[in-house]
């Protein structure tokens, strides 16, 4: 029997590092060596405080790329290197038939519902009830750049609800790997400005990668003069939430154009969650608000093109590099917000 070592969530609080039985190759499926995972604000949570459909232990992890070493499959070969889309859906259901699985009746989630990443193997079903799916990395991306692809992939659920265009003036709150990742799409999508909104001094500065218009502290300065000059009075067009931690003033929603949209892009905390949007004000103006959950399969691919392509900087993201046994250090970077993306890179 093969053995590895893992980071088991015994319960909140308690991450053992832990050898235990590596899961074997599924019928139908791949068996990866894990070359990458990285560090989500989510992984944290779960961590620190738990979940309530948590299921203990269990290995969290879902951002993963690696290597298959045993495959089931003709669709994969030992040796290919590999992103893992971290959604297991049904394909049978409404939703899934829609093309939008991340809401699948009878998702599983690696990280979550199933084991995932922070362990040196992981077994990847490609087909049966709820499956998998995997993408070929193509060469140069490397394993750590690989696993920022499903991060990105749920910023690209989020710009193509909000239908971004060049006309488009977009305001990101907050500038973590989430804000700057949603900034760098935007510009892709050839939005007119774009603009970003960071408390936190040494997140502004890492910010600038973006090449956003306008990166603004509301520490030091009024977000809404600022923006009102930058706009010449005219306004934005698109806002997305991407912290949990930045409040919406009412000023900031003066701002917003006819038919203006507002994305909440990231779960927010209790005290920050209750609107401050005006119905009146959604009413006149047609304002749309949509949420964004997470990503499909095809998102996951796509996001992985748009790597290969070169066309998005991604490697400035990660600012720390640390091997599975110093996990909790990784956790706790996240936790307090020291730089943008940790990955465990050795395990």
């Amino acid at each position: 029997m093969k053995y590895m070592d893992a980071a088991l969530l015994k319960t909140p609080g308690e991450l053992k590092i832990e050898k235990i039985p590596a899961p074997p190759c599924p019928s139908s499926g791949i068996l990866v060596e894990v070359k990458a995972c990285g560090i989500c604000s989510s992984d944290v949570k779960m961590a620190k405080i738990g979940h309530p459909a948590l299921i203990y232990p269990r290995i969290l992890g879902h951002e993963i790329s690696g290597r298959v070493v045993e495959s089931k499959t003709p669709h994969f070969s030992e040796g290919d290197r590999v992103q893992i889309a971290p959604g297991l859906n049904c394909q049978r259901c409404s939703f899934c038939k829609k093309g939008i699985d991340n809401l699948c009746d009878h998702i599983g989630i690696f990280g979550f519902t199933h084991n995932g990443g922070f362990a040196k193997y992981l077994a990847v079903p490609l087909e049966g009830e709820i499956s998998a799916s995997a993408n070929i990395i193509s060469e140069p991306v490397s394993f750590e750049e690989a696993t920022l692809t499903e991060p990105l992939a749920c910023c690209l659920n989020a710009q193509e609800r909000l239908g971004i265009t060049s006309e488009d003036v977009v305001l990101i709150l907050g500038a973590g790997p989430m804000g700057c990742l949603n900034a760098m799409l935007a510009r892709i999508k050839g939005a007119r400005k774009v603009f970003l909104v960071e408390p936190l001094e040494r997140r502004e500065l890492l910010a600038k990668f973006t090449k956003a218009d306008l990166i603004v502290n509301p520490n030091r300065e009024n977000i809404y003069h600022l923006l009102k000059q930058e706009t010449l009075g005219f306004g934005i067009d698109v806002v997305i939430l991407a912290s949990s931690e930045i409040k919406v003033e009412e000023d900031l929603l003066k701002l917003l154009t006819p038919r203006a949209r507002i994305c909440l892009f990231s779960g927010l905390l209790p005290e920050n969650a209750r609107s401050p949007f005006s119905l009146n004000l959604i009413h006149y103006k047609e304002i749309c608000l949509l949420g964004a959950y997470g990503c499909t399969k095809l998102q996951n691919k796509e996001a992985l093109s748009l790597i290969s392509s070169g066309k998005i900087d991604l490697n400035w993201l990660i600012t720390e590099r640390i091997p599975l046994k110093r996990i909790k250090e990784g956790i706790d970077y996240v936790a307090e917000r020291r730089g943008m993306k940790a990955v465990i890179t050795s395990f």
